[in-house]
């Protein structure tokens, strides 16, 4: 290589790698281009063994480690030939930095010594150095990136650029995950592999979508068909969500995120799915069908007559794609898949929270004299499995293991009823004998009493409110069965 003064001078590398995947052919493409090698230890050894003459870094540092083996690396000779903004011929210079780090996610669950012992220090000194002089040098992070090097070879300043910040970010990720799961922090914030989706909630917005935790959903989807969109990914969130509560078998149509078709199986899927698409037909076009089960040929031709924007099932088999494929729906695959923690960031402030995946009950607790039958109580736990999805304040109503009426979104818990029984009479269902169930504690009796008008028997809620004595009389007087919960479920 030519310096600033027209000498030519010995290209040299720098590798310390954990991952040794590929790491005999790209030394021995580097060795062709020109680069002398320099190596840790446990680098040196591997390549020596491939038979690729590679150098000790005890040759630069004059000692081969410190901190009982722990770190080779962190010596001022090394850094300052990472680090020298310019390369003179007499003086030695590393050129390009090959590193990836200890496998510390792999170590997540073995125990915290094993954590710790996965805890890198010089790797991550070394990627920020290389990252820090990019104008002069280049990092390599990643295995993955060892053949488009050599394919661009030699890298200009744009594309070392670009090698820095795909470095720093590997920096950011794993201080992030060592935060996370050795210090149990909530900083979690780096998104892998991001990729544009067509737009965001609206056509005007740009929209991305990426991994922030390994494994996540992303890793349980299978796209057979179509490109999922920014708001296919938050009803298939929720559509997943929901029918992993309510079990195997189950069928549920979303839309906007809420469910507006639900129904526990009844023995057989294409009933299964009549039930909860005659939840509300109306609402069901153009939403999310997801699918706890299989669909095969015969679900599929059931299916088929409907317009849905996108259709997901656990597995879609061939007859019954060959058939759905015809649709403009996307088509997914999905096994279930829950985060322990939800991020929101929003105008500059990230919210996190405790993901609600328990149950969503503390205990049933009847505070009436009227007893829920069997089969009610039935209802009562699918209605609650599905009220916690609906976006609050949300009351709906259940029939036979079947969503009858939805009233959600409102800033009314008594409108929030009142457009229930609407949607219930304008699927035409009946409401007699039905499960009332609201996400949060019913402030006056005024509901209650709405419901009991109607015909309905069973209302759930949480409880808490100073006016619960109200609501309970005017259950006992109603004849009706009161259960209260104890564990509100909104979702804003």
């Amino acid at each position: 290589m030519h310096d600033n003064f027209g000498e030519v001078r010995t290209l040299k590398a720098l590798l310390s790698v954990s991952d040794k995947r590929d790491l005999d052919r790209f030394a021995a493409s580097l060795t062709k281009l020109g680069y002398e090698l320099y190596a840790t230890s446990g680098t040196a050894k591997y390549l020596s063994e491939q038979g690729i003459k590679v150098n000790p870094l005890s040759t630069i540092t004059g000692f081969s480690s410190m901190a009982d083996g722990r770190v080779k690396t962190l010596n001022e000779k090394i850094f300052s030939m990472i680090l020298d903004p310019v390369a003179r011929e007499g003086e030695e210079h590393f050129d390009l930095v090959v590193v990836n780090l200890y496998p510390f996610l792999e170590s997540v669950g073995k125990g915290e010594n094993e954590m710790i012992e996965n805890f890198d220090v010089g790797g991550v000194a070394l990627l920020r150095a290389g990252a820090k002089n990019f104008s002069r040098v280049t990092v390599i992070s990643s295995p993955t990136q060892y053949d488009e090097f050599l394919n661009l070879y030699p890298l200009n300043l744009e594309k070392r650029k670009a090698y820095a910040r795909i470095a720093l970010k590997e920096v950011i990720k794993y201080d992030s995950n060592i935060l996370t799961y050795l210090f149990d922090d909530p900083f979690q914030v780096i998104a892998e592999e991001v990729k544009a989706l067509r737009y965001g909630e609206n056509p005007h917005q740009s929209a991305y979508v990426g991994r922030v935790e390994n494994p996540s959903v992303i890793d349980n989807l299978r796209v057979l068909k179509g490109e999922l969109s920014y708001n296919n990914y938050l009803d298939l969130l929720a559509g997943s969500r929901m029918v992993n509560g309510l079990g195997n078998g189950c069928v549920v149509i979303v839309k906007h995120a809420n469910p507006c078709g639900a129904s526990a199986f009844v023995g057989e899927m294409t009933r299964t799915f009549k039930m909860a698409f005659s939840s509300d037909p109306k609402s069901a076009y153009g939403g999310v069908l997801c699918i706890n089960a299989s669909i095969d040929e015969k679900l599929a031709k059931e299916i088929e007559p409907h317009f849905f924007d996108l259709i997901m099932a656990r597995e879609i088999k061939n007859e019954a794609f060959e058939i759905l494929k015809r649709k403009k729906a996307s088509l997914v695959e999905f096994s279930p898949y829950f985060s322990n923690r939800e991020w929101r960031i929003l105008d500059g402030i990230a919210l996190i929270q405790e993901a609600d995946l328990g149950k969503p009950f503390e205990k049933l607790e009847n505070v009436t004299s009227r007893k829920a039958s069997e089969e009610e109580m039935k209802d009562v736990r699918f209605g609650l499995e599905l009220v916690r999805h609906a976006k609050s304040n949300s009351v709906i109503l259940v029939r036979n293991g079947m969503l009858i009426g939805l009233g959600a979104g409102q800033v009314s818990r008594v409108d929030a009823v009142k457009i229930a029984f609407e949607k219930a009479k304008e699927g035409g269902h009946d409401v007699k004998g039905s499960v009332m169930i609201s996400d949060g504690f019913f402030p006056f009796a005024d509901s209650v009493k709405y419901g009991i008008e109607k015909g309905v028997k069973v209302f759930v809620e949480p409880g808490g409110s100073k006016r619960d004595e109200e609501t309970i009389n005017v259950c006992e007087e109603g004849k009706a069965t009161l259960i209260f919960t104890h564990k509100r479920i909104f979702k804003h």
